[in-house]
C-alpha cells in the first residue's frame, strides 16, 4: 500500500468504494458522517518513525476510553486512515483522516466533542515530547446524505481517508509517491534518501482502520490489502490516458470502462470528446514491464524499471506530462 504505486492505486479505489457504501448505508438509516482531521507540530528535526511513534500514542487514549464512551452515548463508529507528505521546510508530516459515523443527526454534540478529542490528542503527543494545537491540530466537519449529494464533500471523506497513489500535497508539500517520481525523474540523492526513509517507516502501517463490527454492519466484504494487490482484472489495452485527463476521469473511471466495454474503442473516444479530455490511441500499443525476484534490494526496481523504458519516449512522455501515462 506505501511502497508501491500500482498496488496503491489498486487497494485505494477499493477501499474508497468501501467507503461509499459506508456513507451510503449510514445515510439511508438517517445518520450523520463527520471527518475529523488530527494534526501535530513538526520540524525538519523530526524523523518519521518519531512522528509515527507520536501518532500511534495520541490516538491509543481515543480508542481506550474516548471511544468507548462516546461509542454509548452516541452509538459512534469510526473509520481512522493515516496519510504522510513532506516539505524541504518542515520535513515529515504524518495525520490522521478519520471518518466519524452516527445513527442520528449529532450536529449539537460536535463542539463538545471536538473540545474532548483535541484534549486527549494533545495529552497522547505530550507524552511522545511533541504537541498540537487548538487551531491547527483538530479539524471536524459534519455532512449528511447519501454519496451522490455531497458532491465534492463525499470526495473529499473517501479520498482524504482512502489516501493512496492520486493523492497530491498542497502549499509546497510532495506526498511520498511525488517524492517517488521526482527520484525517478531526476536522480536527485536527497529524493532517493526521503523515499527509502518512507518505504522503512511505513512499513507494517496500516491504511484505515475500522471500529469493531461496522463493515458488517455496512455490508462491506474483508478483503486484505495483499488480495487486492493481486487481483487482475484481465482485458486489452484499448488507449492510453495522460495524467492531466486520468486525474478528471478517475472518480468515475467506471463509466468509461462500460462505454468501452459496449461500443469498443469508438464509444471510447466519443466519452472522452464529449469531455474535452486528451487521450492516444495508437496502432502499437505494446506495454513494457519488468518482473523482479522478491529478493532483489528496496529501489531496485525503480532502476529495472527505468532501464527497460525506451529514452526517446520517456524524453517525449517528460516534456509532455509530468507523471507517466496510466494504461486504460
Amino acid at each position: 500500500m506505501w511502497a508501491c504505486p500500482v498496488c496503491s492505486a489498486k487497494i485505494s479505489a477499493r477501499r474508497s468504494k468501501d467507503l461509499e457504501q459506508l456513507i451510503n448505508w449510514n445515510a439511508d438509516r438517517g445518520g450523520t458522517v463527520a471527518l475529523l482531521t488530527l494534526t501535530m507540530r513538526h520540524h525538519r528535526g523530526h524523523s518519521l518513525r518519531e512522528l509515527r511513534r507520536a501518532l500511534s500514542a495520541a490516538w491509543t487514549p481515543h480508542t481506550v476510553a474516548g471511544w468507548k464512551r462516546w461509542k454509548t452515548d452516541l452509538d459512534m463508529d469510526y473509520v481512522r486512515g493515516v496519510e504522510g507528505t513532506h516539505t524541504d521546510l518542515n520535513g515529515w508530516h504524518l495525520h490522521i483522516h478519520a471518518l466519524l459515523i452516527f445513527p442520528t443527526d449529532v450536529s449539537a454534540e460536535i463542539p463538545a466533542l471536538t473540545c474532548e478529542v483535541y484534549t486527549r490528542w494533545a495529552a497522547g503527543l505530550a507524552k511522545k515530547g511533541m504537541s498540537a494545537t487548538a487551531e491547527h491540530g483538530i479539524d471536524v466537519r459534519v455532512g449528511n446524505g447519501a454519496v451522490e449529494k455531497m458532491g465534492k464533500y463525499i470526495s473529499k471523506l473517501a479520498f482524504e481517508t482512502a489516501g493512496g497513489r492520486w493523492k497530491r500535497g498542497k502549499r509546497g508539500s510532495r506526498t511520498p509517491f511525488q517524492i517517488l517520481a521526482d527520484a525517478i525523474d531526476t536522480g536527485n540523492e536527497r529524493d532517493v534518501a526521503l523515499w527509502q526513509e518512507w518505504e522503512q517507516g511505513s512499513h507494517g502501517m496500516q491504511q484505515l482502520v475500522w471500529s469493531n463490527g461496522l463493515k458488517q454492519r455496512c455490508g462491506v466484504t474483508e478483503v486484505k490489502d495483499e488480495e487486492i494487490a493481486e487481483e487482475d482484472g484481465g482485458g486489452e489495452l484499448a488507449g492510453v490516458l495522460p495524467a492531466r485527463s486520468w486525474k478528471k476521469i478517475y472518480p468515475v473511471a467506471e463509466d468509461l470502462i462500460i462505454a468501452t466495454r459496449h461500443g469498443g474503442v469508438p464509444a471510447a473516444r466519443a466519452w472522452l470528446d464529449a469531455r474535452g479530455l486528451a487521450f492516444e490511441f495508437e496502432a502499437d500499443t505494446t506495454e513494457r514491464a519488468v518482473q523482479l525476484d522478491p529478493g532483489d534490494a528496496p529501489f531496485a526496481w525503480l532502476k529495472a524499471a527505468l532501464a527497460a523504458e525506451d529514452p526517446e519516449q520517456r524524453r517525449e512522455r517528460r516534456r509532455s506530462y509530468y507523471r507517466p501515462a496510466t494504461a486504460l
